[in-house]
């Protein structure tokens, strides 16, 4: 446990330490979860607007082409964001590492990088399918129900409760995996995809507390990154809401709290950045001797700058 502290603690001074790091890891975050709390703020969909869309879509005439074509974007945009976090993943590490000789081409590892990302994505995947399942089965009569003093959110997220920890130890279980999974994937001299994703699971099982651990550590920072974000952008998108409901969007007071919105969102992705880093390099500590036997991973993480001897990973 403290050896495993101790890899969590280098690996935060070596992500501090690399703030050229941070544009890649905030990409890779951007493309996880780091959306939501922009969409969440800007879009404010409630329940109400689910239950219009969907009868909007079941009383359309293209019914049911229009759920077909909705399904098709929704998977290709999900699609995108994983080919974004494969790139990003790839371009955090190979900024990090010093050069190789025998690498494999950029664009062949981003694709080897998705290829383990959307195999990982499936349990998070079929989780979320079972939630919407059940919110579907469970949600209309609950929003229909009398008013019994709680509110609906705190009513349909106990409703809905099994159906979330599902998808919580889901994307828990892809990320341990994937994580993984897409280091051997990456390697300097990596195997194939194929292997990368069959020894991953096996990779886990030999030392699992540690990089479970890593892999809690990633998602609770990450959940955490979403919650401040979305408080912070909450509260800054109230006056500039407030502004274009009276029709200012033009006006210099709207237009100046506009790009200060902007701008901290930036700084606050950024931030996720930095935090993205800090996992990667913790995860590059913890699978030093699975990645390369020969080659300190930890070194070549801190070869572009700075002294190598705090890096070595700790026993």
């Amino acid at each position: 446990m403290r050896a495993w502290l101790r890899r969590g603690a280098v690996a935060a001074q070596q992500a501090a330490d690399r703030s050229d790091l941070w544009p890649a890891g905030a990409l890779a975050s951007l493309a996880f979860l780091g959306w939501l709390p922009l969409l969440m703020v800007v879009a404010r969909l409630d329940v109400a607007d689910l239950t219009f869309l969907a009868t909007s879509l079941r009383a359309s005439s293209a019914f049911p082409t229009n759920v077909i074509a909705l399904g098709v974007a929704l998977v290709a945009g999900v699609v995108l964001l994983c080919l974004l976090a494969a790139a990003a993943e790839v371009a955090l590490l190979r900024t990090a590492t010093a050069s190789e000789p025998g690498r494999q081409p950029f664009s062949h590892a981003a694709l080897a990088g998705l290829t383990v990302i959307l195999v990982c994505t499936l349990p998070a995947a079929a989780a979320t399918a079972a939630l919407l399942l059940g919110a579907v089965a469970l949600v209309p009569a609950e929003y229909q129900s009398p008013d019994l003093g709680v509110p609906l959110a705190v009513r349909l997220v106990g409703l809905l409760l099994p159906f979330l920890l599902a998808l919580l130890l889901a994307t828990l279980a892809g990320q341990a995996i994937g994580g993984v999974a897409l280091r051997l994937a990456l390697a300097p001299v990596a195997p194939p995809v194929a292997v990368a994703l069959a020894r991953g699971p096996r990779e886990l099982l030999r030392r699992p507390w540690g990089r479970i651990g890593v892999a809690t550590a990633g998602l609770v920072g990450d959940l955490i990154a979403v919650a401040l974000t979305y408080a912070v952008l909450r509260v800054l998108w109230a006056p500039i809401a407030s502004e274009l409901g009276r029709g200012r969007l033009a006006s210099p007071d709207a237009l100046l709290l506009l790009v200060g919105f902007v701008a901290i969102w930036l700084a606050l992705v950024l931030a996720a950045g930095a935090l993205h880093v800090w996992i990667s390099a913790w995860w590059t500590l913890e699978l030093a001797d699975a990645v390369a036997a020969t080659d300190d991973a930890a070194a070549r993480w801190d070869a572009r700058g700075g002294s190598t001897d705090d890096a070595r990973p700790l026993p």
